[in-house]
């Protein structure tokens, strides 16, 4: 039985997604209440994002004329905010479909989901900081009175302050090792060998780094509070701006409710020459793995050369966040139309 007739015959699953339906609302009234333009973005690219990890969904396109294009499903609506940016808007959020091609069919992945993106002018990654954990507060409180709420049998208690960790106290924390020793594939891919993993020849940096990540420090984070987790390694850079302190990490953050990932948070670089170089050696990377090299977005270096102001954005999973807090710990069970029930019987 799909879905949707589930709801149809079952009064609690329907108030369900009345409820969702209400998240929805108050999450455009928390930034409608801050003064922040709603931004449409397209959903179709010429261009998209050009992460190396993340499966583009391509689509072979035609004119009246029969002519083809190539095109692409958006991953992120990022490209298109920083252009607004620089359009001179100073404060933009949007919130709409995105789409990931190589994830599974359930537990916290579906590979169309609805995301989450703000931006600020003029504002670093501590102040998207305090936008998350405001945001969760104002939709705990809206749906259930309060800053505490349950999931999975866990309480979990959303008032500030959050726990705040770096990367590196992370791991010295979890993992035992420095990753300030550990900013080589040699070093890094050693550490490794002596916990017993098998690191492989074509392993990069970053795929050891997970390698301990995933296994020894991301299962021990807290459950019944939230953690940010900022200042990544070089290696994880992205689109982010490196640290002041020191240019080996960089101001981004991820946060975490109930062990769960939420958001990734940039303080944005806004250089447009070292963002193509980045992207231009994204390009190498996407080669090397054998997948589809993907055309840059010109139009999105034109518009950081034009001018962007030191700005902070966020991407958030709004689907993992409603899970949360409706208590749903599969995302088959939280959406109306999962991908499951497109494609499976």
């Amino acid at each position: 039985m799909k879905n949707w007739e589930k709801i149809r015959n079952n009064p609690e699953l329907k108030q369900r997604e009345i409820n969702r339906s209400l998240l929805f609302k108050w999450t455009r009234e928390f930034f409608d209440n801050q003064g922040f333009n709603e931004i449409q973005c397209p959903l179709l690219l010429a261009c998209p994002g050009m992460e190396p990890y993340l499966e583009q969904i391509g689509l072979d396109l035609y004119d009246e004329k029969r002519n083809k294009y190539r095109g692409y499903l958006s991953t992120s609506p990022e490209y298109s905010m920083k252009k607004m940016l620089s359009a001179g808007f100073e404060k933009i959020y949007n919130m709409s479909s995105a789409f990931r091609g190589g994830e599974s069919f359930g537990g916290t992945h579906n590979i169309e989901f609805t995301i989450l993106e703000w931006y600020r002018a003029h504002a670093d990654y501590t102040a998207i900081m305090e936008d998350v954990e405001d945001l969760a507060i104002y939709l705990a409180q809206k749906l259930h009175g309060t800053t505490k709420i349950k999931y999975q049998g866990q309480e979990i208690e959303l008032a500030k302050p959050w726990q705040r960790m770096t990367v590196r106290e992370a791991c010295q924390k979890y993992s035992g090792y420095d990753l300030s020793e550990n900013k080589t594939l040699e070093q890094i891919s050693e550490t490794a060998k002596k916990k017993g993993y098998n690191v492989r020849p074509e392993m990069t940096w970053d795929d050891v780094f997970y390698l301990m990540f995933l296994n020894e420090v991301e299962p021990n984070f807290p459950k019944d509070k939230p953690i940010i987790l900022c200042e990544y390694p070089l290696p994880q850079a992205a689109l982010s701006k490196p640290c002041k302190h020191d240019p080996w990490y960089a101001e981004r953050f991820e946060y975490y409710i109930a062990g769960i990932e939420i958001g990734n948070c940039f303080s944005e670089l806004v250089d447009g020459d070292e963002q193509l170089k980045r992207l231009q050696d994204e390009q190498k990377m996407k080669k090397e793995l054998g997948k589809e090299v993907l055309p840059i977005d010109m139009e999105f270096i034109k518009a950081l050369k034009m001018g962007v102001p030191d700005s902070s954005g966020i991407a958030i999973g709004v689907d993992r966040l409603q899970m949360l807090m409706l208590d749903v710990k599969d995302i088959n069970d939280l959406l109306p139309f999962p991908d499951r029930d497109l494609f499976f019987e």
